[in-house]
Parts: C-alpha cells; structure tokens; sequence
C-alpha cells in the first residue's frame, strides 16, 4: 500500500474509510504534486485511537526507560540517511526551500531525538517526609493516547517537536500533519516500527480541518498538542472542553516586537531581525515583524535594514534548487492572504520597499517594509505569516514597552542594547514567553517556548515538554 492511501495505522499503510480528498500542488509554478490525499473520516480515526490504545496498554507499556531511550537514538541514526528523500517531498508542495535540509532541518530534528532520549529515565518523581506519619510519593505517569496537529511552515521538523517528548515520557501518538504539506509526515511514518517502536505507538491521519476536529473532540484521546493560528487554536481548546477536558498545548501565532536601543551594535540588530523575518519567507510564528528603533539611529538603521530586505529578494526562488536561500509562500490561498494585507496597508502606512509578485507564476512575494503605520493599521496590529516587516521610531523607554505590550499577541521579542542592565529591566517588563537580547527568533531545545496571551497555552521544548505529557499522581502510605 503506498503512502498516498492518506492513513498510517498499526505499523501499515491503509485505504482511508473516507470517500473525500483533496490535491496537492507546488507553489513555486502551481504544478500538480500529489492527487487524492484522503481527508481521514470519524472510521479512520476510531480506528487509530483503538490501535493506539492497544499499544499502550500493551507492548509499549513493557519497554524500560533505556528501551525507549534506544528507540529514540536508533530513530535519529536512521534518519541520517533517510531524512533528505523525506523533507524533499514536504519542499514540493509547502516552498520549503531543500537548502534548509542539510543544516537547519536536520540538525533540529536530531538534536530534539537525542536530547529527550536522555530523559527517558531521569525524569523523576518526588518524595516529601512522614513528618505527619504519612509518606507522600509523587509518580509522573504518562497521559497516554496523545494526538499532535502540526503547521505547514516546517511538517516534519514539527513532528518531532512534539513526538519526542511524548514518546520519550510513554506516550503514544496520533499524528494530522497540515494538509498543505502531509507527504513527509507519511513517509516518515514507518521509520518508527523500524526503530524499534510498537505497531501504533506512531500513526499518521492525513485531512483538513475536519479531521483535526475529530482528534480534538474524540473522547478516547487525552491530550492534543496543535501548533497554528490562534482562531484555530480556539476551536480546538473548545472541542478539547467540551468532550473529555482533554489536556491542551496552543503554540500559536506571533506579532513579535523587537526593541533596537541607540547604543546596540546596528548591524548586529540588522542581521537578527532581517534573518528574523526571512526565515521561511516569513511564514513562522517567532517572525520578528514588528521593529522599534529608537530615533536618534532610526535613519541608519532603516536605511540598512530596507537595503537588506531589497538585496534578499535576489536569494528568492526555485525551492527545489539547493543554491536558493528562501521560496515562495504556502500555496495561492497563503499568497492572496498576504498580498491583500499588504494593499491594504497602502493606505494605512508608508511603504518604502517590496510589495509586489516575484515573477508572473507561483507565489513568490518580495521582502516588503513599512514604516510609520497608523496605530490600528491592520499590517501593524496582524499576524502577516509573510517577508513582511512594520517599523516604527520611540524615544523612552517607557514608550516603546507600552508599545511593544499593546498587543493581544505575546510569543517571541527581542532587545537590542548593549546595556546589560536595560535588557534586563526590558525583557522583563515585556508580555511574552521568550525574549532574545542581542538576538531574535530562536529557540532552544533545552528551554522553554511558547506564548503568553493569546499565542497560547503551555510550553514546548525542555523538561517543560515532559511536563506537558504527563500527570502526577500522589501515593499517600500510612
């Protein structure tokens, strides 16, 4: 059965129960990649929670700590060499340019594997004394059958966020990539029976919309970690309450601000925040596309800044031709989206480069800048999931904080200074869930990320992950 059959279950590639699918195509020309990928039905998701369910309540609830520890590092080994072929497929139809395999992607994904294979056996319970004549033991017990829904900006990478930690802490896992980029996430699938996992420990649904809202109100599964857009994110937290209070992990959106005092290192701050809105054409979350630069450099800064983002578009194209640095955005949808905003913003603020269509095919959009939006323009206030960046110019200290928190938005911020004393008195005034000093954008498999506000709920990464797929339980002997 080959992968196209849409539903990875039980360790086999399956016909999906649903009649419904839909077609992929490449959004460097439109060409057509994939046809008849099933949108996964209520059978074909039964069907992998019950298998899911048999996995861990059986052979995957024998394995020791080390057994899963060297089912996570065989995982990683294997993936030296079969990881290319797989992230090339997720290029042909979500723009991922191939040029992020060799370093970006795989260094990630490896990394992440190796860093919770070292958990597995060292995240510990707790002991409190029988001062009162009771021993108090708290045992961290695995939740259990986990579903994860993952974004387009980076499919496989993200599976790996989440699968590791669940895996690593003696979960199982339903996987629903997007639908704009399910090919990777499928074929990657038997790489986990391969390395050593149970059949059903990982099992991958492909669909839209719809069948993220049957993982998200199934009343078997019980825990869902959903990385995408706040409206959605909302859905699933209202699906997750109103069947069986499932537990919930939002990684959601970003309108991130970054602050750029007069005494940083200017090109330092250019370099960070102009790779900080590139990065995937600027279609991820910790995007840093709000700047705030303060006056007294606003005009050496911007002028830098808007020759950077000019130059870039020279590194746009093909992105299948590893020599090519960024591609094109999602799919026409996500092209339409961002060009709309951006005509809109024509009226709102003054743009001084970018704007248009790269080319007559595909959804190539320039690295575009505005400067001095109206204060509820919507470019300014908006998640963009574009190359787009907004920039205004502050005086104090006290301005640009208010401004930087005026936002329903609290996810990834920066600060730029080499005042050591000010970035510390600045990021900690600053609503969100990271903040870089004298860098933006990034995240760290050993510390906590996620968002405040509404970019979300809980934290990934760290041994915040294992938190997040686990549950005390207090044993209480007299």
């Amino acid at each position: 059965m080959s992968m196209d059959s849409g539903v990875y279950v039980n360790g086999e590639y399956t016909e999906s129960n649903s009649e419904d699918h839909y077609s992929l195509f490449n959004p460097k020309d439109g060409s057509l990649v994939a046809e008849k990928i099933p949108i996964a039905d209520r059978v074909d998701v039964d069907k992998a929670v019950k298998h899911a369910e048999a996995a861990f309540n059986g052979p995957w609830a024998t394995f020791s700590a080390a057994q899963r520890s060297e089912c996570l590092r065989k995982l990683a080994d294997l993936l030296e060499t079969r990881l290319h072929e797989v992230l090339l497929l997720d290029s042909l139809t979500t723009g991922n340019p191939v040029s992020l395999i060799p370093t970006r992607e795989k260094n990630y994904i490896k990394n992440n594997l190796l860093y919770y294979a070292g958990w597995t056996d060292k995240f510990r319970g707790d002991y409190f004394p029988a001062d009162d004549g009771i021993v108090k033991l708290v045992r961290q017990e695995p939740i259990g059958v986990c579903a994860a829904i993952l974004p387009y900006n980076s499919p496989v990478a993200s599976i790996f966020l989440k699968a590791a930690p669940c895996l690593a802490t003696g979960n199982v896992l339903i996987v629903k990539p997007s639908e704009k980029g399910p090919l990777g996430s499928l074929a990657i699938a038997p790489l986990f029976e391969e390395a050593g996992f149970p059949p059903g420990v990982f099992q991958v649904v492909s669909g839209d919309g719809r069948t993220g809202g049957l993982l998200a109100e199934h009343m078997r599964i019980r825990k869902i970690s959903f990385t995408g857009s706040v409206a959605t994110g909302k859905k699933i937290q209202i699906a997750a309450a109103q069947s069986n209070l499932k537990r919930v992990t939002l990684e959601l959106g970003g309108k991130n601000p970054v602050v750029i005092f007069e005494d940083a290192d200017i090109d330092n701050a250019v370099t960070w925040t102009t790779n900080g809105i590139l990065a995937r054409t600027g279609q991820v979350c910790v995007a840093a596309s709000r700047l705030y630069v303060q006056k007294s450099i606003s005009e050496k800064f911007i002028s830098q800044y808007v020759e950077k983002m000019k130059a870039a578009s020279a590194g746009i194209g093909d992105p299948q031709d590893p020599d090519t640095k960024y591609g094109p955005l999602a799919d026409s949808l996500a092209f339409e989206k961002v060009r709309a905003m951006i005509s809109r913003a024509k009226e709102e603020a003054e743009l001084v480069v970018g704007g248009n269509q790269i080319g007559t095919e595909g959804s190539f959009m320039e690295p575009t800048v505005f400067v001095n939006p109206k204060p509820d323009a919507e470019i300014y206030k908006s998640e963009v999931f574009g190359p787009v960046a907004v920039i205004k110019t502050f005086e104090t200290e006290a301005e640009v904080i208010q401004a930087a928190n005026d936002t329903e938005y609290g996810l990834m911020a920066g600060v730029f200074t080499r005042d050591i004393t000010r970035a510390l008195r600045v990021s900690a005034r600053i609503d969100s869930g990271v903040v870089g000093v004298n860098c933006v954008s990034m995240m760290s498999v050993q510390a906590p990320f996620g968002g405040k506000k509404a970019s979300g709920i809980g934290r990934e990464f760290g041994e915040y992950a294992l938190r997040a797929f686990t549950e005390p339980k207090t044993i209480l002997i007299k």
